[in-house]
């Protein structure tokens, strides 16, 4: 077996928007029935092959880390929340169309993560509907 290239991508965005929900969805492939808060983080795994059954074929294990959604302006939110930004390969933002400051937040997550020289490929989820967003 090859060895699994790694690939970490956070899940950004405010409290109770459905980032675990989301995470859960693209990892086990089901729908999570009852999601609790998430406290600090929480990762979950998905093998993914890349252009399977050809030559380019590429293995990769992609990390999920849903990211506790609290935005608060506090250093220490900030910085508790900085060890989780190191070797990051990209991010996925999440709102919710229903609640206006969660869209408004998008601009300070995207914010606090560019400011940590990540990656600029994301994807935006609003209410389950990816858009690309980025490079």
């Amino acid at each position: 077996m090859a060895s699994l290239d790694r690939v970490k991508v956070l899940v950004l965005g405010d409290s109770g928007v459905g980032k675990s929900s989301l995470v859960h969805l693209l990892c086990q492939n089901q729908v999570l029935g009852n999601p609790s808060w998430t406290v600090g983080c929480s990762v979950d795994v998905r093998v993914h092959d890349y252009k399977e059954g050809t030559p380019e074929e590429k293995t990769y294990y992609i990390e999920l880390w849903d990211v506790g959604g609290s935005v608060g302006s506090a250093s220490s939110v900030k910085s508790t929340r900085a060890v989780f930004y190191n070797s990051v390969n990209g991010i996925i933002l999440v709102h919710d169309l229903t609640n206006k400051k969660s869209s408004q937040n998008l601009y300070r997550w995207s914010l606090e993560a560019l400011n940590r020289d990540l990656v600029p490929t994301g994807v935006l989820v609003t209410n389950g509907i990816a858009q690309i967003h980025g490079t």
